[in-house]
């Protein structure tokens, strides 16, 4: 009769030697079906965050571009108070270097070509009034010309300057040459194919860096435009 422990012995090693094969096979890895779904997992995310990512890129772009184009815009505004007129281009004031956020350089077409008449407001007396409501005097005398008003007001100590500046009389928005603009270009057009602004236009091509006078046609969906006089700064799609 042979010792116990011998046989114990010789039977957990024949079932640890029976098993070990098994062990090596489970511990080889993952199989492929286990790859294909990890694959599968990580192109469903990458085609939902991507496209996220993309979008958010290009609002970052479009808000750095109209954050430019209003400090540009200020900049012809001051110069245009300095100099009596609109610059002729964005070089008279340093600015033609300037690039947008998809690397084109900034649209700038001088619409109105004629001099610019400013002058300091008396003090506002709030029981002068007229037949249309409340009279601010100026201290100058202008010409009867058609023009743009705007009023800055300093709350500080309600002194401020009113600017009168003439549209020009050619029939579409500018004056000077004929095509409404001071330059070669046209002023842009909403799809009445009315001009857009009565001073001057500013914009940025967009992505594609292409763009025509329309704001309807497909080259320009995509410009970042000022129109309005200032009053709007955004796409042109949306304008």
């Amino acid at each position: 009769m042979g010792n116990p422990r011998t046989d114990l012995s010789e039977k957990q090693l024949s079932m640890r030697q029976h098993s070990a094969p098994e062990r090596r096979e489970h511990s080889g890895g993952f199989t492929l079906i286990e790859l294909m779904l990890a694959v599968a997992i990580i192109g469903i995310m990458s085609s939902l965050a991507i496209p996220n990512y993309v979008g958010f890129l290009e609002k970052a772009r479009m808000a750095k571009t109209v954050a430019e184009m209003n400090g540009i815009a200020k900049q012809i505004q001051l110069y245009s108070v300095a100099e009596g007129q609109y610059p002729d281009s964005l070089g008279q004031i340093g600015l033609d270097n300037l690039r947008d956020q998809w690397g084109n350089p900034y649209q700038y077409l001088r619409i109105n070509c004629m001099t610019q008449l400013s002058g300091m407001r008396d003090n506002i007396d709030p029981s002068h009034t007229g037949s249309e409501g409340l009279v601010l005097p100026v201290s100058v005398v202008f010409s009867p010309i058609t023009a743009h008003v705007s009023l800055a007001v300093n709350v500080g100590n309600l002194q401020g300057r009113m600017y009168l500046v003439a549209q020009g009389g050619n029939g579409n928005g500018g004056g000077g040459n004929g095509n409404g603009g001071c330059g070669s270009g046209q002023p842009r057009k909403d799809h009445f194919l009315h001009p857009i602004n009565s001073d001057f236009d500013l914009y940025s091509m967009g992505k594609d860096g292409d763009s025509v006078a329309p704001l309807t046609a497909q080259k320009s969906r995509d410009d970042i435009i000022r129109a309005n006089d200032g009053g709007y700064y955004g796409v042109a799609s949306n304008f």
